[in-house]
């Protein structure tokens, strides 16, 4: 259908990552990607565990009025207005919006001109970029000067945050993200008072504060390079009364400092239709697990102590307004459980890796020791059980440790940390006795 506005569905995006956690990588980040599980196991978990890490809807908050929605399905582009570049209804498994010229920077905006405070997003797919700095992203306040703010996905492996006055651009803020061409992906670019958050498959990546353009209308830009454009959504961030709608999710947060005991971090601040008030800290120790344990007024730094117990530690924030709507959490940063020492040196090889535990002794689990170019300090003997909960076991100096495990279908490894905090880990293996010697050619 052509541009409409006022209330409206927004149409099922479609090829979108969701935000449920499954999607922000938890399995992949917080424990494949540590070595803490094979690929099987983490394979079994997404499939099995897939409900149980969604988030639950936030019941008592408020989705943002719509302003304004297009999915292009009527084969029209009613609405919109176009400047530079070829712009028409196009064919791409559903109907979308394509700019087909490379040459210039082509514009299509659609709105109120009156509107200031709001959320523009599109799924946006580049098709052909000819220079690095080619781009296709959406916009925000479009003056009739053609002044405006952006967020753009650029050839050169960037996303950027901008503004356009006088014909010239200005970045505020970019942040590295691959240039898939022909890939879709969802940009949102919103704009609150002075304050401009660039969202990216759902992830805040990018935030900026600028004065300059205060109104305008929404729209879609390319800049040398081709590219489609579907399910258009603008959004409301005017304060209104009662609040009902919660602040926009932050991005995830950043690691300042780890010390053998405790964690910084720190994140963007976000928007909210009426104002942040304060943000809640969430930590878990399972990737099923998250609790509050702090709130606080600002952005960080703020530091959590570990749970000693713990293989790995991930951390999220959600953003409350005075009204008391929450918002949904951050994606997770996570964390392995740290050496029981201070880290130390410029060090950057790891050591290699250890070998496998098995069971030598009741309840005493022996590897083969790892090696490394300056020395290894520490090992973290590693346990999971019931597919699905990852603990540490032991923290020793030595290649052996005295273990009490519980739980089903247990299986150990064990990582080798140097002084520079490099590691390296075993196979992932079932508790237990080491496999028997192969009988040698001819022996009874």
């Amino acid at each position: 259908m052509g541009a409409s506005a006022g209330p409206a569905t927004h149409p099922p995006t479609r090829g979108l990552l969701t935000r449920g956690l499954l999607t922000r990588g938890l399995l992949t980040r917080g424990l494949l990607t540590r070595g803490l599980l094979g690929a099987g196991l983490a394979t079994l978990l997404l499939a099995a565990g897939a409900a149980a890490l969604r988030p639950a809807p936030a019941e008592a908050a408020a989705a943002p009025p719509v302003l304004l929605s297009d999915d292009f399905q009527d084969g029209a582009a009613d609405g919109w207005r176009t400047s530079g570049g070829l712009w028409s209804v196009a064919a791409d498994e559903t109907s979308v919006l394509r700019q087909t010229t490379m040459s210039g920077r082509a514009v299509a905006c659609a709105g109120d001109p009156a509107w200031a405070d709001y959320a523009v997003t599109a799924r946006v797919k580049p098709l052909t970029m000819s220079e690095p700095q080619s781009s296709a992203g959406v916009l925000a306040r479009v003056q009739p000067d053609g002044s405006h703010y952006y967020l753009a996905t650029r050839a050169d492996g960037t996303v950027e945050l901008g503004r356009v006055t006088g014909g010239r651009a200005t970045a505020l803020a970019s942040a590295a993200y691959p240039a898939y061409p022909a890939v879709w992906r969802s940009l949102t670019l919103v704009v609150k008072g002075d304050s401009l958050v660039g969202v990216v498959n759902g992830s805040p990546l990018l935030t900026a504060t600028d004065t300059r353009l205060r109104r305008g209308r929404a729209g879609l830009a390319t800049a040398s390079g081709t590219a489609s454009f579907d399910d258009i959504l603008v959004q409301s961030y005017a304060a209104s009364t009662p609040d009902t709608q919660p602040p926009l999710t932050p991005g995830r947060p950043s690691v300042v400092t780890v010390t053998p005991t405790t964690v910084t971090i720190s994140w963007r601040p976000t928007v909210d239709n009426v104002g942040v008030a304060e943000y809640v800290v969430y930590q878990g120790e399972q990737f099923y697990q998250q609790y509050p344990v702090r709130t606080v007024a600002g952005t960080g730094p703020v530091t959590l102590t570990l749970n000693p117990s713990a293989a790995t530690i991930h951390f999220a924030v959600a953003a409350r307004d005075a009204a008391g709507n929450l918002s949904q959490p951050s994606a997770r940063v996570t964390i392995p459980q740290p050496p029981s020492y201070p880290k130390s040196g410029d060090d950057t090889v790891a050591p290699g890796p250890p070998g496998n535990p098995v069971l030598s002794g009741p309840n005493t689990l022996t590897w083969t020791p790892a090696s490394d170019n300056v020395g290894v300090l520490e090992y973290h003997v590693i346990l999971v059980v019931n597919l699905d909960e990852v603990r540490l076991l032991a923290k020793v100096r030595e290649p052996s440790a005295v273990v009490s495990v519980s739980g089903g279908n247990p299986m150990v490894r064990v990582l080798a940390y140097d002084a520079a905090w490099n590691s390296s880990s075993s196979a992932l293996v079932p508790y237990g006795p080491g496999p028997s010697p192969t009988p040698a050619p001819g022996a009874r």
